[in-house]
């Protein structure tokens, strides 16, 4: 691999490991857990493919863009702060609650389905099908996500880096689609993929959320005291 094309790479992966402060325990390797009936399904692709690359993520107007607009403008002013269920199913806040299932994670290993409405409309659900396991073809890990609309799209961390838009366009990526110039020094990598990040482990408090790092957290939601 040419040297620029892997320093380029590895702030990529970076963005599809473990959500930080999570545990990055060790995992049976074969394909993830299935989405429940109650999950959003992922798109379907298509069998053409383009390139996931800084062309696509200055875009504007690329499938992830407006609906991480449509996802900002329905949650309104940010963080969220509550207080979680000590079943861990639930964080009610004012005119808005988020909810997970199944409960929040108390061991490892795990995979998060998370909710947030506000104003008792959904503003976006989050799938991610548990911890990093490495970048073999046969352990990617799946993150799904659903905007107000009710449309999802889709991203898979194995190699190819592969995104499904609601309509079934499909783009991936690969070392060699990541050695433009100016795509990691101008940042534009921050919130550019449908990527949660957080605090989500059995001993966070309070645990958090965001999509976006320029949005802050989401939520905040407390742990009951003991």
């Amino acid at each position: 691999m040419h040297p620029r094309s892997r320093a380029l790479l590895a702030p990529i992966l970076w963005l599809t490991a473990s959500f930080l402060g999570c545990t990055r325990d060790a995992v049976p390797r074969g394909a993830p857990p299935p989405l429940s009936d109650e999950t959003p399904a992922p798109p379907a692709p298509n069998d053409a493919s383009k390139p996931l690359d800084c062309e696509w993520v200055r875009d504007e107007d690329n499938c992830w863009q407006p609906m991480k607009r449509e996802i900002r403008a329905c949650l309104g002013p940010l963080p969220i702060e509550g207080m979680l269920a000590r079943d861990g199913k639930t964080c009610a806040a004012s005119n808005a609650e988020v909810l997970f299932r199944p409960e929040l994670a108390r061991a490892s290993p795990w995979a998060l389905d998370i909710e947030v409405r506000v104003a008792n409309k959904t503003c976006f659900r989050y799938r991610d099908t548990g911890p990093e396991t490495g970048l073999a073809q046969d352990t990617p890990r799946v993150h799904v996500l659903e905007g107000p609309s009710g449309a999802t799209i889709s991203f898979t961390s194995g190699m190819p880096l592969t995104l499904v838009c609601p309509d079934g366009s499909t783009f991936r990526a690969t070392p060699a689609d990541l050695g433009l110039d100016g795509c990691i020094t101008e940042r534009v990598w921050e919130g550019a993929l449908p990527l949660g990040s957080g605090a989500l482990t059995p001993s966070s408090s309070p645990v958090w959320l965001s999509l976006d790092p320029r949005w802050g957290h989401i939520f905040e939601c407390e742990r009951p005291p003991d």
